[in-house]
């Protein structure tokens, strides 16, 4: 394994950063009209949500057979046929007009984002010293930030002037590129920073569940990551939808959407070393609360402009966590576990997926759209206390 402090910055490195650029480029490109490209298509703000819902449950699905993908497979392998796969994806968007098809096309694209991010953050993780795992986390959203920066702006714009079928065209592309990036570093130029990762060996699912939830720190770490991602899911469903309501167009979701990426740029990176430092207990802590009260705020707001600021300001907090999460489970989960346990740790994603848009299904039955803002964010201040009660550090 190579231990470095800086991959970024170092030349064996530096090829995880350009890869998880393009990831989020490629993903974010669409951010801004994936919810209302659904609504489309189901017709109504709840039958969105119930879709994203049933989309959790594959999710999950997907991620327990990705513990027994990473053990079968080779790492590398994984990475490059996600990434081709996700270009076909992305491309067969264009062709979508019914539920069925919706479904089926959606599923594999969510399969193929989580083994991209499996994969890379395993990949960082071995090029990566434990005394500098929270700065090197910080440095891999970053570069992930930067995209979804770019990407949502781009996309947003797309979208209002030449439409949902060029923007889906780009994202194909986008996704070719990386790879075509990573096939040409491994293969032909045989990069030394991802030639050792291609071991496999046998594997048991239901064992390596009962291994990672007998471990309180990672059962902690587990809860903290489903949260945050029920916030993830709540800006990609519900604020393309929230604005559009308003009566704007997919370029202002772009570019709410691009400028709540700044505060995650700026702030991950720091975030990360003061965890190596003083640990996750505090900040965690804190961007539960600033998401928390950011959303409340905007229930009770009656103006669309001021809430889309607080909405980017609400991503402060975001930032005070992301980094974090990944940072947390890695620290109570030795490198011989990785391939076992990161799986399972990974179906935080469909369950935070699932938990927002069910909530938010049953809501919208009964009560306008700004309610979800109220509901979330109580939920997110409790979810604060939480975390500053049971975390250590």
């Amino acid at each position: 394994m190579h231990k470095i402090k800086t991959h970024h910055r170092h030349p064996q490195g530096r090829i995880f950063s350009w890869m998880v650029l393009l990831l989020g480029f490629s993903v974010g490109l669409m951010l801004p009209i994936l919810p209302n490209f659904i609504k489309s298509i189901v017709e109504t703000d709840a039958a969105v949500s119930l879709f994203y819902s049933l989309m959790a449950v594959a999710m999950f699905a997907g991620a327990i057979i990705s513990t027994y993908v990473f053990k079968k497979v080779p790492r590398t392998s994984i990475t490059k046929w996600a990434f081709a796969m996700s270009g076909v994806v992305s491309l067969a968007f264009i062709l979508t007009t019914d539920v069925v098809e919706l479904s089926i096309i959606n599923t594999l694209r969510v399969w193929m984002r989580m083994l991209l991010i499996m994969a890379l953050a395993l990949f960082v993780r071995d090029f990566t010293s434990k005394s500098n795992l929270g700065k090197e986390e910080g440095y891999f959203y970053f570069f992930h930030n930067i995209g979804h920066f770019i990407g949502p702006l781009i996309g947003g714009f797309v979208a209002t002037y030449m439409g949902y079928e060029t923007v889906f065209i780009l994202s194909s592309l986008a996704f070719f590129v990386a790879f075509f990036y990573f096939y040409h570093t491994h293969i032909i130029q045989q990069h030394p920073a991802i030639q050792k990762c291609d071991e496999t060996s046998d594997h048991r699912i239901f064992s390596n569940i009962k291994k990672f939830f007998k471990n309180k720190e990672r059962s902690k770490a587990y809860f903290v990551t489903v949260v945050y991602m029920m916030w993830i899911s709540f800006k990609r469903i519900y604020v393309p939808l929230y604005i559009i309501f308003e009566g704007y167009k997919d370029n202002m979701t772009g570019l709410v959407m691009a400028l709540g990426i700044i505060p995650c740029i700026l702030l991950e990176v720091k975030i990360g070393e003061y965890a190596d430092k003083k640990g996750v207990r505090k900040p965690m802590s804190y961007g539960f609360y600033i998401i928390g009260l950011s959303l409340i705020a905007i229930f009770f707001s009656p103006y669309p402009m001021l809430n889309f600021l607080i909405i980017i300001l609400a991503n402060i907090g975001g930032a005070f966590i992301e980094p974090l999460q990944g940072y947390y489970i890695l620290e109570n989960m030795s490198e011989d576990e990785e391939d076992d346990l990161y799986g399972i740790f990974m179906t935080t994603d469909p369950v935070g997926h699932f938990i927002i848009p069910a909530v938010g299904a049953l809501t919208l039955l009964f009560l306008p759209m700004k309610a979800l803002f109220l509901i979330f964010g109580i939920f997110a201040i409790l979810s604060g206390f939480f975390t500053w009660a049971t975390v250590k550090r």
